[in-house]
């Protein structure tokens, strides 16, 4: 019995010893299978993180860890994709329910409350006026926002408004930038559109250019252009270097019958020349040619064909025409203003040798009545030489005049230099 229990008192102690050894493996295994999980989740959740922008698909899938935004992500996707394809496309119960459960765990998600705005129907408009308060607040980059902003403006007339959400939208989507810049210029034919749209082009943003050049190309927005372009010129934007499109903006308006509007784009752009003289002064812009034209046609707008051709050189203050046999019709020209009374025009011209008969002509012809009897031809011969000629039309305002050229078939060319070409009011007396 001594003898058991002295066995007993030895293996006791090990027995202790090899539970807790047990019962320390098996920590030990349960801390690794824990830091696995655990390592799993961490990836798992920096998987869904990484993907819940350019693969939302993927991060919904996976279900676990921060996939709030991913759901939103997921639901303009699968909306934008189809747009691709068809613009008229309507956001669907599963796009709007993923977005609704987005927005409930992530309120600062964009694309989801992007979604719930643009799902919303017209009558919610109270409400969607709200949501688009807070989305503004919330990113200027949303292009569902944007576009949302946009449309609700235009429903109801906030022009200010509309313009802003545009200009915001051209900046911060460039792949829709001409679209953009395309409704601006075709938005710009809204009354009084000029006045909200100054403060936003005299900033000179960056796609200003792009602007002008599309404005132009639209008719029904080149009266507005031209205030808008006006506006900016004046303080406190200073825009007055002429640019390309100005030029063509100044031609479309003298196309489409807005001659006011040509002459006032003149005078704003630093033309002084084109307001009406007083006095006796000349009527037409730069007669004596010191400068190139600056804003064609209400200075001199110049042929440049194969058989005939105009320049104007400023260092000798001459305007300069040569035309070969067959050539016909303007050498120069420009718009001019001019009330019904008597006229006198004078001119000094040189040539290389004997001008052909009617080789060049000064035509005055009105733009508002070509039945108008003060269309009138002055055949121009070398020399120093003055006509005089009277208009008596009330229905006529606006002509061209112009300097014409016409040489016979196989006829013999010529060089002519123009000094000056004058345009002058006559008192009722006579007198100069």
């Amino acid at each position: 019995m001594a003898m058991v229990m002295a066995m007993d008192s030895a293996t006791g102690p090990a027995r202790a010893t090899g539970s807790k050894a047990r019962i320390v493996t098996a920590s030990r295994i349960l801390l690794a299978l824990g830091g696995g999980v655990a390592a799993l989740a961490v990836a798992l959740s920096s998987a869904v993180i990484a993907n819940q922008v350019k693969n939302p698909g993927t991060a919904v899938a996976l279900g676990i860890g921060p996939s709030a935004l991913a759901r939103g992500n997921l639901a303009f996707a699968t909306y934008a994709a189809r747009q691709k394809t068809d613009r008229t496309t309507a956001i669907t119960a599963e796009e709007r329910e993923l977005a609704l459960q987005a927005f409930r765990r992530e309120p600062l998600s964009s694309a989801a409350l992007g979604m719930i705005i643009a799902s919303m129907p017209e009558q919610d408009a109270q409400r969607r006026s709200a949501l688009l308060d807070v989305g503004a607040r919330m990113t200027r980059r949303s292009s569902m926002i944007t576009s949302a902003s946009i449309e609700a403006a235009a429903r109801t007339h906030n022009e200010p408004a509309f313009f802003q959400w545009l200009s915001r939208a051209i900046l911060t989507s460039p792949g829709l930038r001409t679209a953009y810049v395309t409704a601006m210029a075709q938005a710009t034919a809204r009354p009084g559109a000029e006045q909200t749209l100054a403060p936003v082009i005299g900033q000179g943003p960056s796609w200003a250019d792009t602007y002008w050049n599309a404005v132009v190309a639209v008719p029904d927005s080149l009266e507005n252009a031209a205030k808008l372009r006006i506006l900016v010129a004046g303080a406190p934007w200073r825009q007055q270097a002429v640019m390309d499109s100005d030029r063509v903006l100044a031609i479309r308006l003298v196309g489409n019958g807005h001659f006011d509007a040509a002459r006032n784009l003149a005078l704003a752009l630093g033309g002084k020349e084109a307001a009406p003289a007083r006095g006796g002064g000349d009527l037409l812009m730069n007669g004596n040619f010191n400068h190139a034209p600056t804003l064609p046609p209400i200075d001199w707008q110049l042929s440049s064909l194969g058989n005939l051709g105009a320049s104007i050189d400023a260092t000798q203050k001459s305007l300069v025409i040569s035309a070969i046999g067959g050539a016909r019709g303007y050498a120069a020209r420009q718009l001019i203003h001019l009330e019904p009374g008597r006229y006198r025009l004078s001119w000094n011209l040189a040539a290389n040798g004997a001008l052909p008969q009617n080789a060049l002509i000064a035509r005055l012809q009105c733009l508002e009545d070509v039945s108008s009897p003060d269309n009138r031809s002055i055949p121009l011969t070398t020399g120093q030489n003055a006509a005089d000629l009277s208009l008596a039309s009330a229905t006529c305002r606006w002509f061209w005049m112009g300097i014409g050229v016409d040489v016979p078939d196989g006829g013999a060319g010529f060089d002519a230099q123009f000094k000056r070409i004058i345009l002058t009011s006559m008192a009722s007396d006579g007198s100069d």
